[in-house]
């Protein structure tokens, strides 16, 4: 999706409502690096009180993955974790949230954008999703037997540590295979998320024509 239209919708409102309980932005969108690699991406970067906040905007209701991406991203940035979103998505979110130190606003019911606005957003969104797809589709066949190890570690773990771990690797290691990955099977960058759904895709996708070809 354009960073611009994207920014005007869901990320805008997210900016607005923090400035006006007093936080300060200081930058959007900031690359989360490991070794010189780009793992992540943060939505904001925001101050108040000479606290530094690294910022998970939900257009939706806070959930776990978003507690944990935060927790993980703020760690690798030296900042302050914060999740901002429509409500919250269980019951238990909240408890999960102070026992990682990850602080939660919910947005007001009244806190809208318009609903062109809405609409482009999603037009967007929704492109660019089938856009991705249908890259990863047309390259699952070239997915050499070495790669597939890493792309199912990565299918199979809500943030990089634990995909790391399954594979006896460092994050550094697995960040540099990672990159390498991207060029080879039009891996998406920035969030983990997005990565994480994408190699389930390639994943899916090459266990498929393995077992094709076995019948064939």
């Amino acid at each position: 999706m354009d960073a611009r239209r994207f920014w005007r919708s869901s990320e805008a409102i997210a900016s607005s409502y923090l400035e006006s309980k007093g936080y300060r932005i200081i930058d959007v969108h900031r690359k989360v690096l490991v070794n010189g690699v780009e793992v992540s991406d943060v939505d904001i970067v925001a101050e108040k009180d000479n606290a530094i906040y690294a910022v998970e905007v939900k257009s939706g209701a806070v959930d776990f993955d978003s507690l944990r991406q935060a927790y993980v991203n703020a760690k690798l940035l030296g900042m302050k974790p914060m999740v901002v979103g429509r409500g919250l998505a269980d019951g238990k979110v909240d408890a999960v949230a102070r026992e990682l130190g990850v602080e939660v606003l919910v947005l007001p019911d009244l806190v809208v954008t318009s609903l062109n606005e809405i609409r482009e957003a999603v037009y967007e969104a929704v492109y660019s999703a089938l856009n991705e797809l249908l890259l990863t589709i047309s390259s699952c066949s070239e997915v050499e037997e070495e790669d597939l190890k890493v792309l199912e570690a990565v299918a199979e773990s809500g943030v990089l540590a634990d995909a790391a771990m399954r594979l006896g690797l460092s994050e550094g290691e697995l960040a540099s295979k990672i990159a390498s990955l991207r060029e080879k099977y039009f891996l998406p960058r920035g969030r983990y998320q997005s990565l994480v759904l994408i190699a389930r895709m390639l994943v899916m996708c090459k266990r498929m024509l393995g077992g094709s070809q076995a019948h064939s």
